[in-house]
C-alpha cells in the first residue's frame, strides 16, 4: 500500500516525487516508458521563462516567475547545469516595438525580474551577431536554459535515493475510486 501514486516520470512527476520524498510517505511513480523523460519533457525547449509573456495575473504567469526563482538553487543542489543567460525578444519595426513594450508592461505586472527595453545599439552590444535591421528588444535577464533530460533524471534519482519507488513500463489503464473504512 502506498500513500501517494504519481502517474508519469516526466519533469512534473519527477519534481513532485522529489518534493514528496522529503516527507514520511510511501510514494510510487508509475511510468509507461522504459525510462524517465520519454514524453513531453524530452521535447521541451529547455527555456526557463521569466514570466513576461504569460497573461497578466494568470496562474501560468505566477508559476513562471516563482519557478524561475527556484532554478538556480535547485540545479545547484542536483548538480545540473543551469545558464541564466537571459532572453531577447527582437523588434524590427514600429509594430514590433509596440509588441515588446506590451510584453514589458505585462512582465512588470507579473513581477518578472530583470526586464529592460533596449535600443538598437544596446541590442547589438549584447548580441553582435544579430540582424542589423533590429530596432530594439526586450531583455529578460532572469530567463535561462537547462537541459530538461538531465534535470528530469537528476530529480528522479534524488527522489529514489530518498525512498521513492519507480516502476517503469507500468502503463496506467484504469483508475477506480475505492473507499476504505478503518476502525
Amino acid at each position: 500500500m502506498y500513500d501517494i501514486a504519481i502517474i508519469g516520470a516526466g519533469i512534473s512527476g519527477s519534481s513532485i516525487a522529489r518534493e514528496l520524498s522529503k516527507y514520511n510517505l510511501k510514494t510510487l511513480v508509475l511510468e509507461k516508458g522504459v525510462e524517465v523523460c520519454q514524453g513531453t519533457t524530452k521535447a521541451n525547449s529547455a527555456i526557463v521563462h521569466g514570466g513576461f509573456d504569460a497573461k497578466e495575473g494568470s496562474l501560468k504567469a505566477k508559476l513562471n516567475v516563482a519557478g524561475n526563482k527556484l532554478y538556480p538553487q535547485l540545479c545547484k543542489e542536483l548538480d545540473v547545469e543551469f545558464k541564466q543567460n537571459g532572453a531577447l525578444v527582437l523588434a524590427f519595426d514600429e509594430e514590433d516595438k509596440k509588441h515588446i513594450k506590451d510584453l514589458y508592461d505585462r512582465g512588470l505586472v507579473n513581477k518578472a525580474e530583470g526586464l529592460k527595453l533596449l535600443n538598437k545599439e544596446e541590442v547589438i552590444e549584447i548580441e553582435p551577431n544579430v540582424n542589423k535591421d533590429v530596432v530594439g528588444a526586450l531583455l529578460c535577464e532572469s530567463s535561462g536554459i537547462v537541459c530538461p533530460f538531465n534535470l528530469n533524471v537528476a530529480l528522479m534519482e534524488n527522489a529514489i535515493t530518498n525512498g521513492v519507488e519507480l516502476k517503469l513500463q507500468a502503463k496506467v489503464i484504469d483508475i477506480k475510486k475505492k473507499t476504505i473504512f478503518l476502525i
